[in-house]
């Protein structure tokens, strides 16, 4: 969402906007979207709208022309699946940021990254148990993928390409398994004031040197427990734990947009454990322990970046954890960070395993030498 604040005072004659459409597949990454739902259909198929105003970048500032003249914006996105009423209709407001890979004089090749918030889930409730795809009624939306667009005109472009889109909350609410698609898309932009021409500036320079980045995080997820389990209805109680972690990296500066280092990690999780018995033919919760949970890891660090907003991807493993944490020793992360001033920085990750189940969300601020 940084990346849309932007547009705010460029000239209006860079405005455009799109519909576009969807019908894609739902990847079946957890038993919920497989079949064991209420009622035992495989949600296979999704089918989505979104509007949306962008703003196109002109040239006028260095970055411009480093980033291939790239355009961001505001969408709105509607959905609805094949299955009705297990997933309900998610509503998303997101930020994106597209640049051109190829630009001919007809026709163009982008790339895209969106973020944004979904709401209006049917999620994971007493009423609801099995559930376990989506935790909340509200969940993270990320979306990425290539268009193809073509001229129509002066004012006109069609474009169509594929997508990878992910939905969770970062496990703030569990269960939370989320709910991952793929699906083609088909766009119609319309470009009030037509084509123009990009201004041409020196692209900006870089110093090849290794940066020092130091940051600590916190977060909070929230976790129902099972208190008495029957044919009848279930019997939960909520509880909210916290993540804390410090983590030190460093990376060398491969180009102006790209860099590349190792990274080393503290981590402190609380995590509920249960045990339970069988009275009656209910299974009733017997104790509930907060566990205190550490962990070393290491990772590698890739940091891509736009002006002072910084895309990092690392992928991860866990040297030590507690004896009470049954998690995967591989572990990936993906999020933003943005740079404040020279030194200061804010960011937000988010933590998963097996590339689907988040694990939570690091909300961090960190210093960079």
């Amino acid at each position: 969402m940084l990346i849309s604040i932007l547009a705010i005072g460029q000239d209006r004659y860079l405005d455009s906007y799109s519909i576009s459409g969807q019908s894609g597949w739902v990847l079946p990454t957890n038993d919920y979207v497989k079949g064991e739902n209420d009622i035992y259909q495989p949600i296979t198929r999704i089918y989505t709208l979104s509007l949306r105003y962008e703003r196109q970048t002109d040239g006028s500032r260095p970055w411009h022309q480093l980033y291939n003249y790239p355009s961001y914006g505001l969408g709105l996105y509607i959905a609805d699946f094949n299955v009705k009423n297990q997933l309900g209709n998610p509503i998303t407001l997101y930020g994106f940021f597209n640049s051109y890979l190829i630009e001919k004089q007809k026709w163009s090749i982008k790339t895209e990254v969106s973020l944004g918030l979904a709401f209006n889930w049917q999620h994971f409730t007493p009423e609801t148990p099995l559930n376990d795809a989506m935790g909340g009624s509200m969940s993270c939306y990320v979306d990425a993928g290539l268009t193809t667009y073509r001229h129509i005109g002066e004012k006109l472009e069609i474009g169509a390409g594929i997508y990878l889109t992910h939905f969770s909350n970062g496990a703030m609410k569990k269960p939370n398994k989320g709910v991952n698609v793929l699906a083609p898309k088909i766009t119609i932009k319309y470009k009030p004031y037509g084509k123009f021409e990009y201004a041409k500036s020196p692209l900006p320079t870089y110093e090849k040197n290794i940066e020092d980045l130091t940051s600590i995080f916190a977060g909070v997820h929230n976790v129902l427990t099972v208190l008495a389990r029957n044919q009848v209805n279930n019997q939960y109680n909520s509880n909210n734990y916290v993540v804390l972690g410090l983590d030190k990296r460093y990376l060398k500066r491969l180009s102006a947009k790209h860099a590349l280092g190792i990274g080393f990690g503290v981590g402190y999780n609380q995590y509920v454990g249960t045990t339970y018995y069988i009275e009656n033919r209910e299974m009733k919760l017997k104790d509930a322990n907060v566990m205190e949970r550490f962990n070393l890891s290491a990772y590698l660090s890739y940091e891509f970046k736009i002006h002072r907003l910084n895309l990092f991807l690392e992928p991860g493993y866990y040297v030590y954890k507690s004896i009470y944490d049954k998690s995967e020793s591989f572990f990936q992360r993906i999020g933003l960070r943005y740079q404040l001033n020279e030194k200061w920085f804010c960011s937000i990750g988010l933590r998963s395993q097996y590339f689907s189940v988040a694990q939570y969300i690091e909300w961090g601020v960190g210093l960079r030498l």
